[in-house]
């Protein structure tokens, strides 16, 4: 890493002098009160709240969204073999189209 990688970040920190008023809020950065770091016990793991929500990677959250959509795509497929097998069975129709 060099050093020059982090002007835009040193560029945002702005002077103390000034009072630090080239600062504005982002995307990237934000602030937090100290009541709420209080509450927090001091804990600095504060997610971006302009993040969009994280998908969860817990397994059993996984597997579990898995098997709702396996149940979804069985039911959709018994659905779809439902409404072909009345269909070809109105028509009297068979493979080739002669009766």
């Amino acid at each position: 890493m060099k050093f020059e990688e982090f002007q835009a970040e040193i560029d945002w920190w702005g002077d103390e002098a000034d009072g630090f008023a080239s600062r504005v809020e982002t995307n990237q950065a934000w602030k937090v009160s100290i009541e709420d770091i209080i509450a927090r016990n001091f804990n600095l793991d504060i997610k971006n709240p302009y993040q969009e929500a994280i998908e969860s990677h817990d397994p059993e959250e996984l597997l579990a969204t898995y098997q709702a959509q396996q149940n979804d795509i069985a039911a959709l497929r018994n659905q779809l073999k439902g409404i072909l097998g009345a269909a070809l069975s109105s028509s009297g129709a068979s493979v080739g189209g002669e009766k």
